[in-house]
């Protein structure tokens, strides 16, 4: 499930969960409240794991709900399966809405920005038909959860694909990139999930303490760039709603999911309300060498709470751009609170 995506581990996948194994043998329970795109969520279910998996922002959890819980394709009953119901919603008659008015090359934004080129003109309008789709099709009752929650995600990846953006969606490119000039497809995703896994959505402050596990994983932000703000496209596309977009870039409200982990001034005091509210043995801790808490100040953060050992693994800088990748250490912290 390839995403751009800040912070993504798919390149530590091996690591983490090997680190995991070395705390416990496959079988129990690991709990990942910042689960991001499910990534690591994944990797732990796939190596023999129950996982619960938990994060504030919707398209997150729509990741999550579909990598862990579904092992095949939704039945579809009132629709003739998965694969025709992609069939027609790839043919749907384009329609100007929200997308094209607000994020196409030749919309006209509401508060008289100038055209914002997320999508191809073309592009939007299908993003537009297809949500349109989607929400009657969940109004008439011809859609379950999962079945609702499989299609916004398979809208979200196909517009991962064909966004103009260099990497996040704080702002769109001034030039177009190849991808954002091919048509918009949902593509039928792969399924790999299976029984004994949990979803559920919230902040990682408030759903620590109800997560029960043998280990609790902690992928928190590292950097001051609010994801909320940085994927608010993606939010509007998972949430299915109808936002009044603001300023150049046209974000949606998201200050109700601002990050403490992305504040300097508030970081410390939110890895320590996580810390105590933990109901586990051992918390797994992935945090860059760039992140706000330096390595020396978050050894003696988390000392606080238990034993410290921490184990370095060195890795390409992520850049938005592409540009040239300097290496960058990431720290896997483990702490026994027992």
């Amino acid at each position: 499930m390839g995403f751009r995506y800040i912070g993504n581990k798919s390149r530590l996948i091996e690591h983490i969960v090997s680190a995991v194994r070395s705390l416990l043998p496959s079988g129990g329970i690991v709990a990942d409240p910042m689960c991001g795109t499910a990534t690591v969520s994944g990797g732990l279910a796939d190596a023999g794991y129950s996982v619960t998996a938990a994060d504030e922002l919707t398209f997150a959890v729509l990741h999550a709900r579909v990598r862990l819980l579904l092992a095949e394709a939704p039945p579809f009953a009132a629709l003739g399966g998965y694969l025709e119901v992609l069939k027609e919603l790839n043919s749907v008659r384009p329609r100007q809405q929200l997308f094209f008015r607000e994020y196409s090359s030749a919309g006209h934004p509401s508060n008289g920005a100038r055209p914002r080129a997320y999508f191809s003109s073309e592009n939007a309008q299908r993003i537009d038909a297809i949500r349109a789709t989607i929400g009657h099709w969940r109004d008439e009752g011809m859609l379950g959860d999962l079945e609702s929650d499989l299609l916004h995600h398979d809208l979200i990846m196909a517009a991962n694909r064909s966004a103009n953006v260099a990497g996040t969606y704080g702002y769109y490119r001034s030039s177009w990139n190849t991808a954002a000039l091919k048509p918009l497809i949902l593509l039928p995703t792969e399924f790999k999930g299976g029984s004994g896994h949990e979803v559920t959505q919230g902040r990682a402050e408030d759903t620590v303490s109800e997560l029960e596990a043998d280990v609790v994983y902690l992928d928190p932000p590292y950097t001051k760039r609010q994801y909320a703000g940085n994927y608010h496209i993606l939010e509007t596309l998972a949430v299915g709603d109808e936002p009044e977009p603001v300023g150049m870039g046209g974000l949606r409200d998201w200050y109700g999911q601002y990050s403490n982990f992305c504040s300097r001034r508030m970081v410390r005091t939110a890895f320590e309300t996580v810390l105590e509210r933990v109901q586990a043995e051992w918390v797994l801790l992935s945090y860059s060498e760039d992140g706000l808490v330096p390595p020396e100040e978050m050894k003696s953060l988390l000392g606080q709470f238990g034993k410290v050992e921490r184990r370095d693994l060195r890795l390409a800088r992520f850049r938005s751009n592409g540009g040239q990748k300097a290496p960058v250490t990431e720290h896997l912290y483990s702490v026994c609170l027992g």
